[in-house]
């Protein structure tokens, strides 16, 4: 009965910092958005300066999962990932250099996600399934309609003062540190008598990505997920320069009538498809759930494509976006804990951030090339094709498995 109550306990204080994690974390998470805005206005940094922050910080995901790998305190895990994200942000009121806030952006992407294997097996460990999926789903799309209304409060404040933001990073990175005071006190069985083994520096570098191609052979149910998110992100990395050409060039919209359309109606679709989102991962396969996000991803560029005949399609492309954006966030973070079963989830996790960093290191970058060279409309076209192609291609899985 003692553990019975002691589980309990853990679930409910487990879903208490998970809940105010979200919300305490977001106005960071919502001002690191207007980075490039602020180097470009602010700080005066080049076009050139922008590109390669926005290249480095998907290449630098890719080297994040080295931070998990072989480690085995949890807890210790994640608060350090967390302290090391937010601390160079503290620095901003003294030090407004456009290399010091280019380093903080990476650094902050690296830590982000070298974070995220060791805070979703926490998760895993202290929160039942289903439960977790649940309360997972509804606080992220809390959070997210949180951030609509800091970023629109964000950006009206800083178009009338623009050196604000120096203040608002020190202040958003010293409200996200509040959230490691709740995770320093989450009771967390760990793992005892497994001591990270000495091994040369070699092994050290090969080991993830040999035990993460391992992990693809031996689990094809887990290989197939990845696949299909990779197809999917892919189509969705490629698209991402051809959204400001078509805005620009197409639409003849302004930034901030760009950014509030895209705040809002995202944020929205993100927001009220939650509880919907989380329903259907009790009730379907994560193959199911998949491949209908995949198809919500694929329908935003065509949306998109019909922006021209009208400005409405533009937000209604958004909701849509945000739509598949909620449901792509619940699978793929509780992928890991879905996967792993009884095994540790962050090797699994970290597999997901090592596909996502390899494809954000090359999609936009191809296509840029491609919009220059077709044009913004067959780029989104090209999108679209790759999402179809994921979501049809899971639905067939799953029709054949019924049918066999």
């Amino acid at each position: 009965m003692e553990a019975i109550t002691i589980s309990n306990q853990r679930q409910k204080y487990t879903s208490r910092v998970l809940w105010a994690s979200n919300l305490l974390n977001e106005p960071l998470f919502t001002l690191y958005g207007f980075l490039s805005f602020i180097l470009y206005k602010d700080l005066g940094a080049s076009a050139w300066v922008i590109a390669l922050m926005t290249m480095l910080k998907p290449v630098i995901t890719i080297l994040s999962f080295y931070w998990s790998a072989g480690k085995k305190r949890l807890k210790s895990n994640a608060l350090w990932a967390g302290f090391f994200m937010r601390a160079p942000f503290l620095f901003c009121p003294w030090v407004d250099e456009v290399w010091f806030v280019v380093a903080a952006a990476v650094n902050y992407m690296f830590w982000f996600r070298a974070g995220i294997p060791a805070w979703l097996e926490i998760l895993k460990r202290n929160i039942k399934k289903g439960p977790r999926e649940k309360m997972f789903s509804l606080s992220s799309g809390l959070a997210y309609a949180e951030g609509v209304v800091l970023s629109l409060a964000m950006g009206s404040l800083l178009d009338r003062e623009p050196g604000m933001w120096k203040f608002l990073f020190f202040g958003t990175a010293v409200v996200g540190l509040l959230s490691l005071v709740l995770l320093s006190r989450i009771d967390v069985e760990e793992e005892e008598g497994e001591e990270e083994e000495e091994i040369s520096l070699q092994e050290r570098v090969v080991r993830p990505w040999r035990d993460s191609l391992r992990l693809m052979r031996e689990r094809p149910d887990f290989s197939l997920f990845q696949w299909g998110f990779m197809f999917c992100g892919f189509g969705v990395m490629v698209i991402q320069p051809a959204l400001p050409m078509l805005a620009v060039d197409a639409l003849g919209i302004s930034y901030f009538e760009m950014a509030a359309a895209v705040s809002v109606a995202k944020g929205l679709g993100f927001s009220l498809s939650s509880p919907f989102w989380a329903r259907g991962f009790e009730r379907f396969s994560i193959l199911q759930i998949s491949s209908v996000v995949f198809l919500a991803f694929g329908l935003f560029p065509l949306l998109l494509v019909l922006s021209p005949l009208g400005i409405a399609w533009l937000y209604v492309a958004y909701f849509w976006y945000g739509v598949g954006q909620g449901g792509s966030h619940l699978v793929w973070n509780m992928s890991g804990p879905h996967f792993a079963g009884k095994e540790d989830s962050s090797r699994y996790t970290g597999v997901n951030v090592v596909m996502a960093g390899l494809r954000g290191a090359v999609g936009p970058g191809l296509g840029g090339c491609l919009s220059v060279i077709w044009g913004p409309i067959q780029v989104l076209c090209l999108g679209s094709m790759l999402c179809f192609y994921s979501g049809f291609w899971f639905l067939k899985r799953q029709l054949a498995r019924k049918l066999s």
